[in-house]
């Protein structure tokens, strides 16, 4: 039996499958290739969610995602990166929720979780001339609080661009946008949060 195999049972003989593999093998019964698909997207989708949303909102769009998937492993056929498949997924999880509250609200400091796994999240908090001396924790919590003053289609590309490995024609196709326009969000958001880290930076 070779890595890329599957038991006779449907169950995952190896860690080692590509995702399309795995969530094929899931929808044929296995657990084993859901607890490597959670495993292996929780810390990227969850951040997503919680770098646009407050804590709680976001624990409750991160749960609503997975039941999607669940759901959803009957119909699923690869098309594509598995991982386009599930931020295509994550995004409308995200614009019901927006959806559902009719605006885009304002969070309490306090709200914010600081999650850092090495992604590119401080890039901005070490950008130029700021100092690289002021903590790193601080700078991320602060680059959380001005992305939610962004506003959403802004944020969204912007976290899509630093959690995903996503194209940004593929971003452009998963928001019903142009490729032109995925561009400009991300260089206005670039250039808003660039401006609020500095501005923090020459305050500390």
């Amino acid at each position: 039996m070779t890595e890329k195999e599957t038991l006779p049972d449907g169950e995952v003989s190896s860690s080692a499958l590509p995702d399309e593999e795995l969530m094929k093998a899931y929808a044929g019964g296995s657990q084993r290739a859901f607890e490597i698909l959670y495993a292996r997207h929780k810390g990227a989708l969850y951040r997503y969610f919680l770098r646009q949303l407050g804590d709680e909102r976001a624990n409750d769009c991160f749960q609503n995602l997975w039941m999607r998937l669940i759901k959803a492993r009957d119909r699923y056929e690869p098309s594509g990166a598995f991982h386009g498949y599930l931020f295509t997924l994550a995004h409308n999880v995200l614009m019901d929720e927006h959806r559902q509250s009719m605006r885009n609200p304002v969070y309490k400091a306090d709200e914010l979780e600081t999650i850092d796994n090495g992604s590119q999240v401080t890039e901005l908090a070490i950008d130029g001339a700021i100092d690289r001396t002021i903590d790193r924790d601080q700078l991320r919590y602060r680059l959380h609080q001005l992305l939610l003053t962004l506003p959403f289609a802004q944020r969204e590309a912007w976290v899509l661009r630093q959690e995903t490995e996503l194209s940004t024609q593929e971003i452009a196709e998963l928001t019903d946008t142009s490729e032109e326009g995925v561009k400009s969000r991300l260089r206005y958001a670039t250039s808003k949060l660039k401006a609020g880290m500095a501005r923090y930076a020459t305050r500390n």
